[in-house]
């Protein structure tokens, strides 16, 4: 792991510069956004806001200079919005930053009701703490939008939903690329009423169920690639074309896992633990819950093996509020960046899950600043 002294040796005051384009689709290819409003934002342990705008030229170009200041961790990146829909580039330190990185592309939005795909659909079931009569369960969700236009909520209020099964309490947002403020209930499903642009985006939710009742979920929505981990090695999942696989360990603890895929719409999956579970503490298990966000996301990318291997660690699981939360999320970016800097040949596998990580951190930081009152 990279020395903490490397991010200190960025003198205060240093001259930087990061410039690129914004741009959005269209049938001729990309076309220049000129006129589109561009902010600088600095994130850091000290402080957070913006630091300098300005309007891109005919050619959707933007060019700002700026000199670091405070705490040598803090971090720079550039917001713009279309549509009422806020559009960040990932979190820099580099003196330097042409293109790449920083360009953004922007999308007209709709709120007719488009499709989002299912890509991936996960359940973790926990163990119990011991005595109680209630387990937590996990679901993950990869969603696509797989148009050209962002998808905003329209009359109905919402731009995707999921189904609960029945009989469970405690329902609570998780974890993801969409904010936890843009996740609710709603007669028994779950709703995000927050704007998917096109790509890939993921959103979780947990909720408790009864231990001694066997647990069925709805594949509403056909999907390519359905997972259950459950821990406990006597368990059993069966509908919707699982069949058991290689276990898998997080943060030590097993759980045996179950796959299907190209599952068709209208399934009904069954999840059956011995009335006896094994006893646990809801401090770990939240723990693994959160590991396991991180881990049934790069199983889908097919870099489960690589994560596994390095006991490589998810984003922070606390709460991600305000500003100070911001500047952590940006902070864990940054720390990212060096754990793979230290690398001295990384494989493809790492650079794959150094990427996917990363990209998630940066989408959970642009949806934290899109709220009021934030950095943005």
């Amino acid at each position: 792991m990279a020395s903490p002294l490397r991010a200190q040796s960025v003198a205060v005051g240093e001259a930087r510069s990061i410039a690129g384009r914004i741009t959005r689709p269209d049938a001729s290819g990309d076309r220049p956004v000129a006129g589109a409003w561009v902010t600088l934002h600095r994130v850091g342990p000290d402080a957070a806001g913006p630091v300098d705008s300005m309007r891109t030229g005919a050619d959707g170009r933007y060019a700002f200079r700026y000199r670091a200041t405070g705490d040598t961790l803090a971090v720079y990146f550039v917001s713009t919005n279309r549509g009422g829909v806020n559009y960040f580039t990932p979190p820099v330190r580099e003196r330097v930053v042409r293109d790449g990185v920083a360009e953004l592309m922007v999308y007209d939005t709709s709120s007719a009701p488009l499709p989002i795909a299912v890509r991936g659909r996960h359940v973790i079931v926990t163990a119990a703490d011991t005595g109680s009569a209630r387990r937590m369960v996990l679901e993950a969700y990869e969603l696509s939008n797989d148009g050209a236009v962002t998808r905003v909520a329209g009359t109905d209020g919402f731009t995707f939903e999921a189904p609960l099964p029945p009989g469970v309490d405690a329902v609570a947002p998780g974890q993801g690329d969409v904010s936890e403020d843009a996740i609710r209930v709603v007669d028994g499903r779950v709703r995000i009423d927050a704007p998917l642009s096109p790509g890939l985006r993921q959103f979780s939710f947990s909720y408790t169920v009864p231990v001694e009742a066997p647990l069925e979920i709805l594949v509403e929505a056909a999907v390519p690639v359905l997972e259950v981990l459950v821990e406990d090695a006597r368990a059993t999942a069966s509908g919707a074309g699982l069949a058991a696989t290689d276990p898998v360990e997080i943060e030590g603890r097993p759980f045996k896992r179950f796959l299907a895929q190209d599952v068709a719409a209208a399934q009904t999956l069954r999840i059956v633990v011995p009335a006896d579970p094994m006893g646990g503490d809801r401090r770990v298990a939240v723990i693994a819950i959160g590991v396991a966000i991180t881990l049934v996301a790069g199983l889908l990318f097919g870099v489960g093996r690589a994560w596994r291997q390095r006991g490589a660690r998810g984003p922070s699981r606390g709460p991600a509020r305000g500003p100070d939360a911001a500047a952590r999320l940006a902070l864990e970016v940054a720390a990212l960046d060096e754990r793979f800097a230290a690398i001295s040949a990384p494989t493809d596998e790492e650079r794959a899950v150094h990427a996917m990580t990363r990209a998630r951190l940066t989408e959970r930081l642009a949806a934290l600043l899109a709220k009021p009152g934030s950095a943005a």
